[in-house]
C-alpha cells in the first residue's frame, strides 16, 4: 500500500487527477483512512492506472474510459476503442482537408475574392410554410437536411406544392449564442393547416438587395461581405433579417460547383414607396 503522493509520482498522474478519478469511479484507492480521509492505493492498481493514462494521452473521453473498464469482454472493449478511432479519423480528415486549403491561401498571399454583383428585387406577399429550429452554429449545417425534410414531408401529406425555392433565415443577431434560432420556410400557392411539424408563415411585400452565390459554401462569406459593402455604399437601412434561398439546392448528383445560393437582405427604399414596377423599371 502506498500514499496518494507516491501513487501519483508512480503512475506520472497528478493528485488533482486521482481525485477526479476516484469521484468517477474510474481508479478509486484500495483504501481510504476512516478518520483521515488519505487515500492508499495497492501495487496491484498500476495496470489500471497505466491503462487510463494511456487512454486518455489517446484522447479518449473518460465516458468512454468508464465503458472500456466496465467491458465483460475484449469485444466490447473493442467496440468502444472502435468508435473513437473512428471519430479521430473523422477530425484527421477534416484537418487534412484544412491543411489543403491554408496551402490554397499561403500559395496566393494576395489574392482577395472578388466583389460579386448586387441588385435589387421586389419580393411580393405570399403565403409560406415554415419550420423553426435551434442549433449551435457549429451544427446548422446538419440540422438543415432532416429539417427540410420535415418540412418537405408536411406540406406532401396536405397535397401542397413549393411554389418557389426554399430557404433559411437565421432569427438569432447574435451568432456566438449557445442556440441560434433558425426558420426554414418554402413559399407556397395555398397556406398550409398548422400541424405539430409545420407552421403557417407570410412573406410580406418587401425590397430585397441580393447577390447569388455559386458553388459550395465554405466561402459563402463572400455574398455576405458583398451584400454588406453594397448597403454601407447605397447608405441603406436593413428591414430584416438576411435570408438564403437555395436555387439549385444540394442533391444527389448535382456537383458542388452548380450549387446556386441566392443572399438576400431587406432593405428599406433609398427614397420614398417602392414597388414592383419601380424595381422593374430599375
Amino acid at each position: 500500500m502506498m500514499p496518494i503522493g507516491v501513487f501519483a509520482r508512480a503512475t506520472r498522474l497528478s493528485v488533482r487527477v486521482l481525485r477526479n478519478y476516484d469521484r468517477l469511479g474510474l481508479l478509486v484507492p484500495a483504501r481510504v483512512d476512516p478518520d483521515t480521509g488519505y487515500r492508499w492505493y495497492s501495487v496491484d492498481q498500476f495496470s489500471r492506472a497505466g491503462l487510463v493514462h494511456r487512454l486518455r494521452e489517446l484522447e479518449v473521453p473518460l465516458s468512454e474510459i468508464a465503458e472500456i473498464l466496465a467491458a465483460d469482454t475484449p469485444e466490447q472493449a473493442g467496440a468502444v476503442v472502435e468508435r473513437h478511432r473512428e471519430r479521430v479519423a473523422a477530425r484527421a480528415a477534416r484537418l487534412d482537408e484544412i491543411a489543403g486549403r491554408l496551402g490554397a491561401v499561403l500559395a496566393e498571399p494576395g489574392r482577395v475574392s472578388g466583389w460579386l454583383e448586387v441588385y435589387e428585387r421586389w419580393r411580393g406577399a405570399q403565403p409560406t410554410a415554415r419550420v423553426r429550429l435551434r442549433t449551435p452554429l457549429s451544427g446548422l449545417s446538419e440540422a438543415l437536411a432532416p429539417g427540410f425534410a420535415q418540412l418537405f414531408a408536411g406540406l406532401a401529406e396536405q397535397g401542397i406544392a413549393p411554389a418557389g425555392p426554399a430557404g433559411t433565415r437565421c432569427l438569432t443577431d447574435d451568432l456566438d449564442a449557445a442556440d441560434l434560432e433558425v426558420e426554414l420556410f418554402v413559399p407556397v400557392v395555398r397556406p398550409p393547416r398548422p400541424t405539430a411539424t409545420i407552421a403557417v408563415g407570410d412573406e410580406v411585400d418587401c425590397l430585397l438587395a441580393a447577390t447569388v452565390h455559386e458553388g459550395g459554401y465554405d466561402d459563402i462569406g463572400t455574398a455576405y461581405r458583398s451584400l454588406g459593402r453594397w448597403i454601407a455604399e447605397q447608405d441603406r437601412t436593413l428591414a430584416g433579417p438576411a435570408e438564403e434561398r437555395y436555387l439549385v439546392p444540394p442533391a444527389p448528383g448535382v456537383p458542388t460547383a452548380a450549387l446556386r445560393t441566392e443572399i438576400a437582405w431587406p432593405v428599406r427604399p433609398a427614397s420614398g414607396p417602392s414597388g414592383p414596377a419601380d424595381q422593374e423599371t430599375r
